[in-house]
Formats: structure tokens, C-alpha cells, sequence
């Protein structure tokens, strides 16, 4: 049993997020911290997306918050390959209307067999769900606390966290240029792929 999970860590709200895929039909969740953590124990949880049959899908977020994807087979076992991305200027192509989901076939499986990994974060470009080979696991992180300020690099102004300043309008953020991955201004290093800030 295995899933692919992508930490996206704080988004705002309104970031449009595309996840590709190349193999089975795949079940795409985009869900934040809380709802995460009840996935990861097979408990029903709320998310974004469901069952796809196509690709790109693009997912947008309804809330500024700490999210995640989570891409997992209906049936439990097959293959197929992800990657994601954030967009800066596209629209979604799925509700953004969240959705009630019970235990996925994965989830349970993971039930059943107390021995199997759960969970795990794989290369973007090299992730796939493959029961026979399942992957690392990775700690879920603390979210982050919505009423948590920053301070604004250009004009010093105490300001809510998201993409720009409340007060000047100055980027929050900075992408890496060796994965396309959202960081905050203060990380000297790429949360996903390690690259140099």
C-alpha cells in the first residue's frame, strides 16, 4: 500500500495548484493540515478533488492554510506517475467546493496491514504509486497558526502571512528556480528539492 503526498506548506487563498498524471485513474486530493492528519489515520476527512480520470488537474485553494496533496488509487494497487506545480494565473478545472470522503481502499489498507508505510513524499518527477514498493515515510508538520504574523522584508510592516504584504503589496514569497516550489522570503533553501535560495 502507498500513496504519493505533497507538502505544499502555506498557501493563500486563491493559489491555483495542477497535479499530472500518467498511468491508472488516481484519486487527487487537495486538503489542508487538519484533514491531512485524519487521512493519514484512515478516518473520513474533507478535501478538494476526488476521482480523476484526466489530466492536468487544477485544484484551487479556499483559505489561506497549510495544504497538501495526496494522490492514492481507488482500487488500492496499479501505477501511476504524478507531478504538481503552482500556478500563478490559471483557473481551476475542479469544484472548489469541499467534499466529504470516507476511507479511501488505501487507507484501509493500511488499516489492515499495521505493517505497510503510511504515507511518504517521493521526487516530483519520479513519484508513482506502486503497492509492491512502498516509499518513506515523512512526519506530518505542525501547521502553521492563521493569526500568525511576518514581517514585510520591503516596508518593515507587521502583516498576516500569504503571497504579497497587506501594506505594500511586496512579494511574500519566492519560487525556486529548480522546481517551481512556493518558499517563504526568510527560507535560504528549497523546502522540496534542497536547491539554494
Amino acid at each position: 500500500m502507498n500513496y504519493t503526498h505533497y507538502d505544499l506548506g502555506g498557501l493563500g487563498k486563491g493559489r491555483t495548484v495542477e497535479v499530472l498524471l500518467t498511468g491508472n485513474a488516481a484519486n487527487v486530493y487537495l486538503m489542508d493540515h487538519e484533514n491531512m492528519v485524519k487521512y493519514s489515520r484512515g478516518q473520513p476527512f474533507q478535501a478538494l478533488g476526488g476521482l480523476m480520470t484526466f489530466s492536468p488537474i487544477r485544484l484551487q485553494t479556499i483559505a489561506s492554510a497549510h495544504w497538501h496533496i495526496v494522490v492514492d488509487l481507488p482500487k488500492g494497487y496499479g501505477t501511476v506517475k504524478t507531478s504538481h506545480r503552482i500556478l500563478n494565473s490559471q483557473p481551476p478545472n475542479i469544484s472548489t467546493r469541499l467534499a466529504t470522503f470516507k476511507p479511501t481502499e488505501a487507507q484501509k489498507t493500511a488499516i489492515a496491514a499495521p505493517d505497510a508505510v503510511l504515507g511518504g513524499t517521493l521526487p516530483a518527477q519520479a513519484a508513482a504509486i506502486q503497492p509492491t514498493a512502498p516509499s518513506i515515510p515523512s512526519p506530518i508538520p505542525a501547521p502553521p497558526k492563521p493569526s500568525e504574523q511576518v514581517s514585510c522584508k520591503s516596508c518593515g510592516i507587521l502583516t498576516i502571512r500569504g503571497k504579497f504584504c497587506t501594506e505594500c503589496g511586496a512579494p511574500m514569497e519566492k519560487v525556486c528556480p529548480s522546481c517551481s516550489a512556493v518558499n517563504t522570503l526568510t527560507c535560504k533553501f528549497c523546502f522540496e528539492c534542497g536547491f539554494k535560495l
